[in-house]
Order: structure tokens, then sequence, then C-alpha cells
């Protein structure tokens, strides 16, 4: 069976991630604004909907914006998230493929997932080392090593 060849690649703020975050907030704030100018009277649901929104949208920004920036190692057996010093093994999970950039949630051994937009601007030489190593079945994890073992 083929493996795919070992790959590194930056993962962390991705134009595309920014790009969909603002386009999100503005179709949030067509709504507010179709909203008020629908109603009859203008009330605390108004200002608490448009609060909601002016926080949320700020919080989904400052987070796109404070991504942190690591790589994403693949050596052949094992993906690896590199962060500074840091390392982890992690299990990856294509959520969303658009070509040029995907969603990836990482699922190390202990903790929570990790959510990364890996974009093909980024390294444009290793996009498609890393989308063969994403979808080549060795990449995906042994379901014998998955699976519990019956007391005995």
């Amino acid at each position: 069976m083929y493996n795919a060849p070992a790959v590194t690649y930056p993962v962390g703020r991705s134009h595309f991630q920014l790009v969909l975050t603002l386009a999100v907030g503005l179709a949030g704030a067509v709504a507010q604004a179709a909203w008020w100018w629908l109603s009859a009277q203008h009330g605390a649901g108004h200002a608490l909907g448009w609060a909601l929104w002016l926080i949320f949208c700020g919080w989904a920004v400052w987070r796109v914006i404070h991504t942190p920036q690591a790589q994403l190692v693949w050596d052949g057996q094992d993906w690896t998230l590199q962060a500074g010093t840091r390392s982890a093994l992690v299990t990856t999970q294509v959520i969303l493929d658009v070509q040029h950039s995907l969603l990836l949630c990482l699922l190390p051994q202990t903790g929570s997932a990790v959510w990364v937009w890996p974009a093909q601007l980024a390294q444009p030489e290793r996009w498609l080392a890393l989308r063969r190593a994403l979808f080549a079945p060795a990449s995906r994890p042994d379901p014998s090593r998955l699976t519990v073992s019956p007391e005995v």
C-alpha cells in the first residue's frame, strides 16, 4: 500500500477564515438591521440583539487575529502539531475542504480539540503533499488501536 510522503505545513491564521468570519458577521448585521427596520417598536430586545452581535463579532475577529502559528507535521505514520517548543500527537479530521483552504479538527490524545485552517497560500509548493497525506488511507487512525479490549 502506498503511504503519503512526510510533510510539514504551517497552520494558523488564514485569510479564508478571516473573510468567512467577516461574512458571517456582516450577515448578522444585515439580519439585525432588517429586524430593526421592519419592527414597529424598538425596545430592549433590539438593543440586546445589537449588543450580543457586537460582542460575538468582536470575539470572533479577536480569535482569528490571535490564532497561534504552528506546524502540522506528517512523518509517514503520525500527525504532530508543533507550536514553539511544544508538540503533541494528534488525529486529524477534515471538516471542510474548499480546495484552497481546509478546516481541520485536530484531536490530541489528551486535552481539547484544536481547529486550524491550513491555506494553500501559506506554502503552495507543499499544498498537494499536505492534501495527499490528509486523505491517504494510511493517515487515518488504525481502528484496532482505538478499540477497548474486553476484560478477562
